[in-house]
């Protein structure tokens, strides 16, 4: 009996949050960020990402295995349709990337583009995301040029 109420309760959840979905309200999700070419930054993370109602910026906060954290913080400036369910968005933001294990640090700003992919209505998202990104390493210290990427889901509620 717990479980079904469990399942409806779920379910209702869901069927309502489509008013406030796509983009408008809180979100939750997960990432697996790593970047692909250049001189260090942010190394592989699995990352929590967050999206807060009627604030424009998307939080995302990750570990390494070595106790490494990383911390992404975007604001999308375009975001829109591309078709049925695809969506695309463009932002700015900024990237802080520690390992201590490495005595690394590393800071800097970052553009991504991101697909979105909506397979079950307007809650749950699939994304893809590239980020060009530029900074400073501060060990070893010198500029830090990459490119992150990221594949992650998102509840929007």
């Amino acid at each position: 009996m717990r479980r079904i109420l469990v399942i409806v309760l779920a379910f209702m959840l869901l069927a309502s949050a489509g008013a406030f979905a796509k983009g408008s309200g809180f979100a939750i999700g997960a990432e697996g960020s790593l970047y692909f070419a250049g001189n260090g930054g942010l190394p592989t993370y699995y990352m929590l990402t967050m999206h807060f109602p009627r604030f424009p910026i998307y939080f995302g906060f990750g570990v390494t295995a070595n106790l490494g954290i990383g911390l992404t913080v975007d604001y999308w400036f375009a975001h829109g349709p591309l078709g049925s369910i695809f969506d695309y968005y463009v932002g700015i933001g900024g990237y802080l990337a520690a390992e201590p294990s490495e005595n690394a640090f590393a800071g800097g700003a970052r553009l991504p583009i991101g697909l979105q992919l909506w397979p079950f209505g307007s809650v749950f998202e699939i994304f893809l995301e590239f980020a060009p990104a530029l900074g400073v390493s501060f060990v070893p210290t010198g500029f830090d040029w990459h490119l992150q990427g990221a594949i992650g889901f998102r509840f929007w509620l």
